[in-house]
């Protein structure tokens, strides 16, 4: 039963979570999709790392969707409109 108790668990809601905003940057285009999966994966990277450190349960949707959504929003205000020129251009990164 202590060996039940050990180790990090993941509830099925969180990789729905992960995948509904992973989805809704695919609408729009790759750049953004790999931005989102790296800061969702950042995100839960530290939510472990937190709880390596504090070692007390914590959430691990907050981090990884505040980060996710920060970068699906900066992605399409800021970077986007800056590549979409160079790509028409043919002037690649």
């Amino acid at each position: 039963d202590d060996e039940d108790d050990r180790g990090v668990k993941l509830g099925l809601g969180d990789f729905v979570f992960y995948s509904v905003l992973v989805g809704r940057a695919a609408v729009y285009d790759f750049t953004t999709v790999v931005t989102c999966f790296l800061a969702i994966l950042t995100g839960l990277i530290l939510t472990l790392f937190f709880l390596a450190v504090f070692r007390k349960a914590l959430p691990a949707l907050p981090l990884s969707i505040f980060l996710g959504v920060a970068t699906f929003a900066v992605t399409k205000t800021a970077v986007m409109p800056f590549l979409l020129p160079l790509t028409y251009r043919q002037f690649f990164v």
